[in-house]
């Protein structure tokens, strides 16, 4: 996986040290309003997650997970995820963020990053990204749309969150649209 860095973070491997955190931001009330994770999110989940889910995506070409941190040896801040789309040249995003990284640019600097790397042919390669939310998140949509997703026209379509159907709305980022 290439690691990726902006002017104040470092984007790289999950590792073992992240744990801890993983564990922290996923037990977060307001990150699980939003988020479809196990509850309750156990240590074993978080072990999972690094230990497991992340190099199996990374092997299985599937998804990609960064980690992100303010300096190489620095503690994970959140991570990103980019998800290839049964359509081809499509991948989906997910992120989220420990309370203390949150209300400071540290997910709209990450994801600025790993779109532009997402969308590069000589990145990723995909030719359009997919950013779904839970109307009512609207932190969620102003990030995406802060680095370049457009919901104009976009449909609620049903989800499934945990159990219940839920209303979503999809924005997509193209190439060509990618703010620099």
């Amino acid at each position: 996986m290439q690691a990726l860095t902006t002017a104040r973070l470092v984007l790289d491997t999950p590792r073992e040290a992240d744990i801890p955190a993983v564990l922290e931001a996923c037990t977060d009330p307001e990150l699980l309003r939003w988020i479809p994770l196990p509850q309750p999110y156990t240590r074993e989940n978080a072990e999972f997650f690094v230990r497991s889910y992340c190099p199996h995506g990374l092997a299985s070409g599937r998804f990609t997970v960064w980690a992100i941190r303010e300096s190489e040896t620095g503690p994970l801040r959140g991570v990103v995820e980019v998800r290839r789309d049964e359509a081809e040249r499509a991948a989906s995003l997910g992120c989220w963020l420990t309370p203390s990284a949150r209300r400071r640019g540290v997910m709209t600097e990450a994801l600025t990053a790993v779109c532009a790397h997402a969308l590069d042919p000589a990145g990723l390669g995909f030719e359009q990204l997919r950013w779904e939310y839970l109307p009512g998140n609207e932190p969620s949509r102003r990030l995406a749309e802060a680095v370049g997703f457009d919901f104009s026209g976009a449909e609620p379509h049903a989800v499934d969150f945990r159990g219940e159907q839920r209303q979503a709305l999809t924005g997509v980022l193209r190439r060509d649209g990618l703010h620099s």
